[in-house]
């Protein structure tokens, strides 16, 4: 009765996370964040994306807040799900997967694919933005400071922005060590994973948002400032996305793309098989486990017997890093702040150029 009760209380080892090293000193950030980071959302896009439908609170009401026609931006918009939130704003999102932005596309929303550091607007051209468990992938605190001071280049002064990103202090499924901030959280890639339910109502509810969104379009090129703000919103293609790619991973020190998460020999068994990504042609390898252990219902997505495992960079977030992250940019002041599903969690006006 022991055995059983230990068995049912047991972390699911497809999701304790590990220390992020990477497999060579040589790779530059550039490379890191390609390899343990875009790489492998363009692998698992389709699944990430089935499991990512329900709009946050905090993040709903904030689009909510916003006044009519105001433009806006998604920076790291993945699948999509917030674009639609607010038919009666108008928003463009980004994104550095292009298998993300696909399914973008496939529902009516305005979506590109660029890089978070690189963003492809004019200054000041929107009215406010969000940036929704984006900045905790960036591999330096040089490169995560970057990517905010981006968002603020693109919005305009008296704009808000808000920020999620993953905190270290969560509890729940996941145990992270408080002592390490930088890790690989696993994924585990099922074929089970497909919209039912709740999901089809939140894609019925996108799909309609961008109908609305569209209208908004036509309805607002009459006005001088939106019509100026639409012409500058033009895509921008990522060429280093494929030779940053090509050149972490020519190396014969360099270890595969994706490294295998860190299960018990006692209750698992390992294959290694090699995939493609479709559109960019870089090779991941990832580990299939067999778990006695593993526990369906903590589970991201549906589990199966044998399913690969991507593991993902993080920096986690301690309390009161996010706000002193945004304030060395010397342009922002801090509205509110909080804590919500995991996440440290803040909204910031720009208050300078």
């Amino acid at each position: 009765m022991a055995d059983t009760k230990d068995t049912k209380n047991a972390k699911n080892p497809l999701h304790i996370p590990s220390a992020f090293k990477a497999d060579s000193p040589e790779m530059t950030p550039e490379q890191k964040e390609q390899v343990y980071v875009h790489s492998v959302y363009q692998a698992i896009a389709p699944h990430f994306s089935a499991t990512r439908y329900k709009p946050w609170p905090v993040v709903e009401d904030f689009l909510k807040t916003m006044p009519s026609e105001y433009i806006g931006a998604d920076v790291g918009c993945g699948n999509g799900k917030y674009i639609g939130v607010n038919p009666k704003l108008f928003m463009v999102g980004s994104d550095r997967s292009s298998n993300l932005i696909s399914i973008c596309h496939e529902r009516g929303h305005e979506a590109m694919v660029c890089d978070g550091l690189a963003l492809p607007y004019r200054p000041r051209i929107f009215d406010f933005a969000i940036s929704i468990a984006v900045i905790h992938h960036f591999i330096s605190p040089e490169r995560r400071l970057a990517a905010v001071e981006e968002i603020l280049r693109v919005v305009r002064r008296g704009a808000k922005v808000l920020i999620f990103v993953w905190a270290l202090e969560q509890t729940g499924k996941r145990d992270f060590d408080k002592d390490v901030q930088d890790v690989f959280v696993p994924w585990a890639l099922t074929t089970k994973a497909k919209p039912t339910g709740e999901n089809r109502a939140g894609q019925r509810q996108q799909r309609a948002g961008s109908r609305n969104n569209q209208q908004n379009i036509s309805a607002a090129t009459s006005e001088s400032t939106v019509t100026e703000s639409m012409g500058q919103l033009t895509v921008q293609a990522d060429p280093s996305q494929e030779t940053q790619a090509q050149g972490a991973l020519s190396g014969s020190t360099l270890a595969p793309a994706v490294t295998s998460s860190p299960l018990s020999s006692s209750t698992t068994t390992t294959t290694t098989t090699t995939t493609t990504t479709a559109q960019e042609g870089v090779p991941i390898v990832a580990q299939e486990t067999s778990s006695s252990v593993v526990d369906p219902a903590a589970a991201e997505g549906p589990t199966e017997s044998a399913m690969p495992v991507y593991n993902r960079y993080y920096h986690l977030f301690r309390k009161g890093e996010l706000e002193d992250l945004v304030t060395q940019t010397n342009k922002t002041s801090i509205v509110q702040a909080g804590y919500d599903r995991d996440n440290w969690w803040c909204v910031l006006e720009k208050t300078c150029d």
